[in-house]
């Protein structure tokens, strides 16, 4: 990129992803296109992805599973543009959105935005949509160290194709765990991601006479943009991704879970444990473990010590519930120097055993007990100071939030001049999805910087509905919260559908995990049961050394606990991390602080709403 002539140090993606030792901070300047683009393009015909391709389109071929299908690129790449800095750094990015009749925008999950709140990316909270054949500049500093990733945060957009990583390291004097590992290289960062072989839309709100019915299940799942498809009719023949190493070196990979499906993902590397340094970008103090049990929005950084005889190693990743009776896994391959392209030992089967040793995150949620088969990450230690006030002090807000899945009565959705949101479910359920008895509806504007065009009807909560929110209420769920306050949130599963783990998200945080657990057996909870158990102190939290995240799996019919102080003022979601449950409803908004506490709106920000003059009357042509 030529510097501008007002900015004559702006630095391209490349001079930024360099070794973070104290120099002066950077201004990093990325531009994405984003478009309709094909997989298996007449790009592929000219040339195949490389390592450098994760910075700039030097290749502009996508391959994805072996299947062709449209889909929505970011500058012709996909995962789209990786943004590598140090710590410190200002990232610049134009947005130019290029969709034929869609808007667009882009979260930084895992940024906090403090100072830079507009550049959130969230819809109409933090911003207007950006409109087609328009460009939007986001800019903020990359305050916050650690594995972070970018994605669309519109529509379904982010499941076809829009996401990438973004890491922001540390000096070596300031990363906690730099002596445990050789190399933090860029070419180890794996992002994983779930893929339909259409567009998304194209499941929303969902067939109902399919056969066999696929809903909103994933064809495939795909690391790094790559792998083949195996399906039970034909199978593909393109490239795994594949992750070179020097024998007796210590190597930190950056993991990213991106997925928007319900599925659960477990990763393994044959022969080779993981030891875990770091959740959602923040410390923890290391832990061995033989396999990750993943959501989506959740990152894991850990160290591979490649200290096994020289050959090439299968990386495994498997879809499990509620999605593994589909059998959907997809491959990688960690090659070590001097060794031939493939493993010596056979491609597993999705039924393969698993190595012996520690699962992260098992699926049965015991993590209440000492284990030696698994850690929770609920069970982990963070090496980051915790502010003493979260143990000690009592929350100045707490906040029961249920969630739980609304079911229509088919002649109340489909009744004349009813428009209510919903998917079909697994089952053919037509469902809305509820956080606190309430389905997210977005206002026409941003409250962060349009909050008096917003009609004061359409903001609600539980103890402040509008007269006409019946079930299903549907409205701009709004709950303020004490600016500087300790806020403790009490997440609940109260949906009954076995097999889910709803990946819950914070925007412009991160928490602390209190405690988890899954009474009754696992057989279903409600919220007046976890109140009950409450007020007879059954719901046990740590008091030290407590992991910090931004994206929690609450456990299947269980419950989560989570504390943070909110210093960090503005309009914030929680929301599931499933695309198509936030689509229906699964979410909220937190106002934290007033007017006053935010920077002023950026001059010419863009702006949005209703449209609704009077009426005129008819005017005689002349």
């Amino acid at each position: 990129v030529d510097p501008t002539p007002d900015h004559p140090n702006i630095y391209s993606p490349l001079e930024c992803a360099r070794t973070c030792n104290d120099e002066k901070p950077r201004i990093c300047y990325y531009h994405f296109e984003v478009e309709y683009y094909s997989v298996l393009s007449k790009a592929c015909d000219l040339c195949q992805p490389n390592a450098t391709n994760a910075f700039c389109n030097n290749c502009e071929c996508i391959t994805a599973d072996g299947v062709e299908r449209t889909m929505i690129s970011v500058n012709r790449m996909m995962p789209g543009p990786t943004i590598d800095v140090c710590e410190g750094d200002k990232i610049v990015v134009d947005v130019s959105n290029n969709i034929e009749g869609e808007e667009l925008t882009i979260h930084w999950h895992g940024i906090f935005q403090k100072g830079s709140q507009y550049y959130d990316g969230a819809a109409h909270v933090t911003q207007c949509p950006i409109p087609e054949q328009t460009t939007f500049r986001y800019q903020f500093n990359a305050d916050n160290a650690g594995t972070h990733f970018w994605h669309a945060h519109t529509g379904l957009q982010k499941l076809d194709g829009v996401f990438g990583r973004l890491i922001v390291r540390q000096s070596v004097k300031r990363e906690v765990h730099r002596k445990l590992y050789d190399f933090d290289l860029s070419r180890h960062g794996i992002i994983i991601s779930d893929w339909l072989h259409e567009l998304a839309a194209s499941r929303m709100p969902g067939r109902r006479l399919e056969e066999p019915p696929r809903y909103q299940d994933p064809d495939s799942i795909l690391i790094n943009g790559k792998g083949r498809y195996q399906g039970s009719n034909f199978t593909t023949n393109t490239n795994f991704e594949v992750f070179n190493v020097e024998r007796d070196r210590r190597y930190r990979f950056r993991f990213v879970n991106n997925f928007c499906t319900v599925c659960t993902s477990m990763f393994t590397v044959e022969g080779h444990n993981l030891t875990i340094i770091a959740v959602d970008g923040i410390s923890v103090k290391p832990t061995v473990v033989t396999s990750i049990v993943s959501v989506s929005g959740e990152r894991y950084d850990f160290i591979i010590n490649a200290d096994d005889r020289v050959d090439s190693y299968w990386i495994q990743l498997r879809a499990l519930s509620p999605c593994q009776e589909r059998n959907i896994q997809q491959f990688a391959i960690l090659q070590y120097d001097g060794a031939s392209d493939q493993p010596s030992s056979p491609m597993p089967s999705f039924t393969s055993p698993l190595p012996e040793g520690v699962v992260l995150n098992p699926l049965d949620s015991q993590c209440d007990r000492s284990r030696n088969d698994a850690v929770c990450v609920s069970n982990l230690k963070s090496a980051q100071r915790v502010d003493r006030d979260i143990y000690t002090k009592r929350p100045d807000a707490q906040i029961y939030l249920p969630f739980k899945f609304y079911r229509y009565n088919i002649e109340d959705l489909f009744a004349p001049n009813s428009f209510d949101r919903f998917i079909v479910a697994p089952g053919g359920r037509h469902t809305l999805s509820y956080v606190d008895n309430i389905a997210l509806r977005l206002p026409p504007s941003p409250p962060l910087s349009q909050l008096e065009d917003i009609p004061s009807d359409l903001i609600c909560n539980s103890t402040s509905k509008p007269s006409n929110c019946e079930e299903p209420c549907i409205c701009t769920h709004v709950i303020e919260l004490p600016y500087n306050g300790i806020v403790e949130l009490i997440i609940i599963d109260e949906t009954g559908v076995p097999g889910l783990h709803h990946p819950f998200h914070l925007h412009g945080y991160a928490f602390n995990i209190m405690g988890v657990g899954v009474p009754n057996n696992g057989t279903g909870v409600t919220v007046e049961e976890i109140k009950r158990m409450d007020r007879r102190g059954l719901l046990r939290r740590r008091r030290s050394s407590v992991p910090f995240k931004d994206t929690i799996a609450v456990p299947n019919r269980g419950y989560a606990i989570v504390r943070f102080r909110a210093d960090n003022p503005g309009y914030w979601l929680l929301h599931c991390h499933f695309i198509y449950h936030l689509a229906t409803g699964m979410g909220n908004v937190f106002h934290v602080g007033g007017p006053s506490d935010v920077p002023p709106v950026p001059q010419d920000f863009p702006r949005c709403g209703n449209f609704l003059p009077k009426i005129t009357q008819h005017h005689s042509s002349v």
